[in-house]
């Protein structure tokens, strides 16, 4: 069916395929806005218990005098307050749905909060130093989540309603409208404030936000556009693989039928209904029979393929005990076995063992291992069909004590269209179309599970699908 065994000395773990679905892969994605607002709303609720952990311990432990705590503590009281409404409303919406969250609303509470947010943190100088306080700094951290959460417009607009507040605060305690409160420990010094001190630092923090809107927005603005073109970009994989699935289907249609009448027409010429044949007739027939009998498996094969493009297990899936299972596969590839002289055994290790699934589909990759065990393995043979039961996971194992492959083939083994070639002299000629171990693949992890092989050259090979259990 496919190609042989594996070879190498240790464990191979099959990689992962690429991501499936309409996953949502995009940072910005409109569906994500109340993710980002429930985000931001829980970090609101830290920031005001840390304003609370944060004024006794820089009471009690730190030894800072003059902090005026009841002003912090309604201060942290006030954060919090805003921010229950917001935190509700938003975790209605967290995570990507199918509808499309009230962007207005959503939006409209970004706006808010962000505004709320500056007020109270110039509330917050206010009680630390003002101009001399070590905080200020947090006003570019506003100003980034403005930039990355809204459009460079309001980001901006943002920017400048926060600098307008830092800078009416400073100019109140300049002139004496706001009292210069400077706790020891907190602000380095106490003294007045000085017109070019002022001045300074309105110039140097009016330049790092506006930088900071700027490289944000800029940043902001790319990783949209990247949005919008990996948005693109599947929006036309999705349209390939329907494409890729309608051709698979009308294909096997197309192509099962004539097969199947080519089968009927060779199997009465070779009985003689329509009169006797020649040696060198029959010969002829029994050669097309031989390549039909290939090409229906091959047609097997991506009817297969297909079954899996349709989607994940759904409905179909069902409990499915892997002894009944294995035992019918073993029974139906006894005579080949026998054909072959081969000894095939089956074990079971542990109680009832079950799995959730599709049992035809399970069926089909176990019996690909089972049936490539046997027509890889030099006549008088042995292959060994286990099942055991490992730390919440179902294993079955199939061995054989067959030829395996040379080591730079290995990477190849679960990959469509690939059969590795072994030497004719130990097995002879095995027909296949190369899609039976990366079919025993996409099977295995659509079921969530994981193939491995343990092999090496000339001494044989161990097959192994973990699946999850089931009770």
């Amino acid at each position: 069916m496919t190609a042989p065994r594996g070879d190498t000395r240790g464990t191979i773990p099959v990689e992962q395929g690429p991501l499936s679905g309409d996953a949502l892969l995009v940072l910005f994605h409109d569906r994500l806005l109340g993710t980002r607002l429930y985000i931001h709303s829980l970090s609101r609720f830290s920031i005001a218990f840390a304003i609370v952990a944060g004024t006794f311990f820089a009471r009690h432990v730190v030894g800072i005098e003059g902090l005026w705590v009841p002003a912090f503590l309604l201060l942290a009281g006030l954060l919090a307050l805003y921010n229950v409404p917001v935190f509700l409303v938003a975790r209605r919406y967290a995570g990507a749905s199918e509808d499309p969250p009230p962007h207005r609303l959503l939006t409209g509470l970004m706006h808010t909060t962000i505004f709320l947010d500056f007020v109270c943190l110039t509330l917050l100088l206010c009680l630390v130093g003002g101009a001399k306080s070590p905080f200020k700094a947090f006003y570019l951290i506003h100003v980034i989540l403005a930039a990355l959460l809204l459009s460079p417009r309001a980001a901006y607009a943002h920017g400048a309603l926060g600098y307008a507040m830092f800078t009416a605060l400073l100019a109140g305690q300049w002139f004496g409208w706001i009292p210069f409160i400077a706790p020891v420990g907190a602000v380095n010094s106490a003294q007045p404030l000085d017109g070019r001190y002022i001045i300074t630092v309105l110039v140097v923090q009016g330049i790092l936000m506006t930088f900071a809107a700027f490289l944000m927005s800029g940043l902001s603005r790319m990783l949209r556009e990247g949005e919008k073109r990996l948005g693109d970009a599947n929006a036309e994989l999705t349209r390939l693989s329907k494409m890729r699935r309608a051709f698979l289907h009308i294909t096997l249609h197309d192509l099962k039928a004539p097969a199947d009448a080519m089968t009927m027409m060779l199997t009465n010429l070779s009985s003689g209904i329509g009169g006797p044949l020649s040696e060198q007739q029959a010969h002829w027939v029994q050669r097309c029979q031989a390549r039909l009998r290939e090409m229906s498996a091959f047609l097997h094969d991506f009817q297969t393929l297909a079954m899996l493009d349709s989607g994940s297990l759904g409905e179909q899936e069902k409990p499915i005990d892997i002894a009944n299972l294995l035992r019918s596969i073993v029974e139906e590839n006894q005579d080949l076995a026998d054909a072959r002289m081969h000894t095939m055994t089956l074990s079971m290790n542990g109680s009832p063992m079950a799995v959730g699934g599709v049992e035809r589909l399970l069926k089909e990759a176990i019996a690909n291992l089972v049936t490539n065990a046997i027509k890889y393995t030099p006549l008088g043979g042995r292959i060994e069909v286990r099942a055991e039961a490992v730390e919440g996971r179902v294993r079955v194992e199939v061995e054989d004590n067959g030829i395996g492959i040379s080591e730079e083939d290995r990477q190849k083994l679960f990959q469509e269209f690939v059969r590795l070639r072994p030497r004719q002299d130990r097995t002879g000629d095995v027909p296949g179309s190369g899609l039976g171990l990366s079919i025993v693949h996409r099977i295995v992890e659509m079921h969530q599970g994981q193939v491995r092989v343990v092999s090496a050259p000339d001494k044989g090979s161990t097959f192994s699908i973990d699946l999850p259990a089931r009770p």
